[in-house]
């Protein structure tokens, strides 16, 4: 079979697209070089901060910047486009329309994963912006699954240890992460979403429990793979 060209649209950050990547390569069944994907990543860097510019009223301009990447990678010879960035997929639609239903998104993906698991109410750690926006409920609704957001407080903590900490280098305060973990227990959540690339990076540091723990970017790996005409395997 032959493989479709997978275009990663990464560099939101940068540290976890590099993550993701390696991610696709070590759970990509091979005996070859042949065996793996072909994959186009541009890592935009310089990208404006999407649950900023969302929150300015800037959603058209980071579209159009994000149109003018997308027309690149499709220049490239990509079929599949992948956006390690959960707030990116605000424009969902658009982004599956631009690439005629071949936008695999991360969001529906782990929605899908969720529900395959049987589970009925979940804890959803991100960005201020997906969590503003409803990402994750609009596509957990669907299913029937509830839908919790740390409070005020705690959100505070998520976005603290997102922007102050891992997008600065660090490893991230596991303290302050348990903190907020402990509270989506007591509110009876059967699992908790990293629902946050940056959150991605933190689980690589920590290896966080896959019985609790739910990493969209993990989710959305084995999607990539499958879906580009690729065997994946643990």
């Amino acid at each position: 079979m032959e493989k479709a060209t997978l275009g990663i649209l990464g560099g939101m950050g940068p540290e976890a697209t590099e993550i993701y990547y390696k991610k696709i390569i070590d759970h990509t069944e091979v005996n070859c070089d042949q065996d793996h994907l072909n994959v186009m990543i541009y890592s935009h860097a310089s990208i404006p901060d999407r649950t900023e510019s969302l929150a300015c009223g800037q959603s058209e301009k980071l579209w159009g910047i994000l149109k003018k990447d997308i027309d690149m990678l499709k220049e490239m010879g990509c079929k599949y486009l992948t956006i390690p960035c959960n707030t990116c997929h605000y424009y969902g639609d658009r982004l599956s329309k631009e690439m005629g239903g071949h936008f695999i998104n991360m969001i529906e993906e782990t929605a899908l994963y969720c529900k395959m698991r049987g589970l009925q109410k979940v804890g959803v750690l991100a960005t201020d912006g997906t969590v503003h926006y409803n990402l994750y409920q609009k596509a957990l609704d669907q299913y029937g699954i509830e839908t919790y957001y740390p409070s005020s407080d705690k959100q505070k903590i998520v976005m603290s240890i997102i922007y102050d900490q891992i997008k600065r280098g660090e490893k991230g305060d596991k303290h302050q992460f348990m903190d907020v973990i402990e509270e989506l227990r007591k509110a009876d959540c059967q699992a908790a979403i990293l629902a946050c690339t940056e959150l991605s990076v933190f689980n690589m540091n920590y290896q966080l429990s896959n019985d609790y723990y739910i990493d969209a970017m993990d989710v959305v790996t084995r999607a990539c793979i499958e879906k580009c005409g690729g065997k994946y395997c643990d």
